[in-house]
């Protein structure tokens, strides 16, 4: 008797072949046709292959995971679990080629997005090189917008609740000079900044940031009230020491080039303050972030440093290395695309994890293709702990209806 499991992958296999031979097409609820081979996950769950089957479900959340793993990987997976059915193994023939190009990029992507979409994905590879960040947002113009910025953004540095109200009750963000401390510890009395109110007030009454591990409630309380009597706003930024990123105090004051006041130094806070304060320029504070125009040769020494590190470091910490050079790199391109266009959105945020992936993994030959060697790996790895499941459900699947089959009198048999 074929098993469940055989039968569904003969359906799964006749599906591939007619979705590889273009003979599928997706129509939209306004008549939009859609035949390119960028949609298999969709169109495999609005089949109606598995309709009837007890396996469906678990297919169906399989193949959810590969998805968020990665985009289109779906199709890679069924297709490891016929070899797997059928041969046994799986074809592991791969080629990895030892330099990507931008035209490799582009036939993969092609794969996944429309040709509109590509074009624009290296439009905005020429405006931002290969190192910026990249940020996609919904806006209700009606032209698409890429705009470059030379930021370095520290996020997750929280604006004190009791204090938010200051500067950020109607607006999310805002553009300042200021007066600025960093105290490696401790905030313990207000009066600690008496030579930052002194300076404010000769200027114009210019804000006062102060950046430090944390503080108490009465000292919030009493920069409250200072405000109503000198008109002095303050903003305090905590920012204590985490194990998950320890380094981020340090890294802001270095790319500000600000000297920390350190209470072990001895000299007593007020003095030290007095002595480290700093006007800077140009400032975007928020509630939780800030951004500024960090000096290119500082963004450029620390780097160089974390690039040495990541030489020497074993590979539990590089992670955190990457993320200590991305938040430090300046260049940031913002892409603003009109609400409407919901595929468009969609398709660059697909091109840029490929091509992040691509460019940490690599590319793959499989069968004179080429893929994402990350889509294969991990498709591989899936595919081969999915099989062991679905081969004990079947067997379970096949037991009960057997035994179903024999309390009628016959043997029950798939359709």
């Amino acid at each position: 008797m074929i098993n469940q499991l055989t039968i569904d992958l003969i359906k799964i296999k006749k599906f591939i072949n007619r979705f590889e031979t273009g003979r599928l097409r997706l129509i939209d609820n306004i008549g939009n046709v859609y035949s390119k081979n960028n949609n298999f996950f969709y169109k495999f769950v609005m089949s109606n292959v598995l309709k009837d089957s007890p396996l469906r479900s678990f297919f169906m959340d399989w193949l959810v995971e590969s998805e968020k793993r990665f985009p289109n990987s779906s199709k890679e997976l069924l297709k490891n679990l016929y070899s797997l059915h059928v041969n046994q193994k799986i074809n592991k023939s791969l080629k990895k080629k030892e330099y990507s190009t931008r035209e490799d990029l582009n036939e993969i992507l092609n794969d996944y997005i429309d040709s509109e979409s590509i074009q624009i994905f290296n439009l905005v590879l020429d405006i931002s090189g290969p190192d910026a960040l990249l940020n996609i947002f919904k806006t209700d113009n009606i032209k698409i917008e890429i705009k470059k910025e030379n930021l370095t953004k520290f996020d997750k540095i929280y604006c004190h609740e009791e204090l938010n109200s200051i500067l950020f009750s109607q607006n999310q963000k805002s553009k300042r000079d200021i007066i600025f401390v960093a105290i490696d510890g401790f905030l313990e009395r207000d009066t600690d900044l008496q030579h930052a109110y002194i300076e404010s007030q000769m200027n114009q009454n210019k804000m006062i940031v102060v950046l430090c591990r944390g503080t108490n409630l009465q000292c919030i309380q009493q920069i409250k009230r200072n405000l109503v009597y000198n008109k002095v706003p303050v903003l305090i930024y905590e920012c204590p020491f985490i194990n998950e990123d320890p380094m981020k105090f340090d890294d802001l004051c270095k790319c500000l080039k600000v000297s920390a006041v350190k209470l072990e130094e001895g000299d007593p806070t007020i003095i030290q303050i007095k002595n480290k304060l700093v006007k800077l320029e140009n400032i975007m504070l928020s509630s939780d972030s800030i951004e500024f125009e960090c000096d290119i040769d500082i963004t450029t020494r620390m780097i160089s440093e974390i690039n040495d590190l990541l030489l020497t470091q074993k590979e539990e910490y590089k992670e955190y290395l990457n993320l200590r050079k991305k938040r430090i790199k300046s260049k940031k391109v913002n892409i603003f695309i009109p609400k409407n266009k919901k595929n468009l959105i969609s398709d660059l945020n697909t091109a840029i994890f490929v091509y992040n992936s691509i460019t940490r993994y690599g590319i793959s030959y499989k069968n004179e293709k080429k893929y994402a060697l990350a889509l294969l790996k991990n498709s591989e790895i899936l595919a081969t702990e999915f099989y062991e499941k679905l081969k004990n459900i079947s067997t379970i699947i096949n037991l009960n209806s057997n035994k179903k089959g024999k309390k009628n009198g016959k043997d029950k048999k798939f359709n």
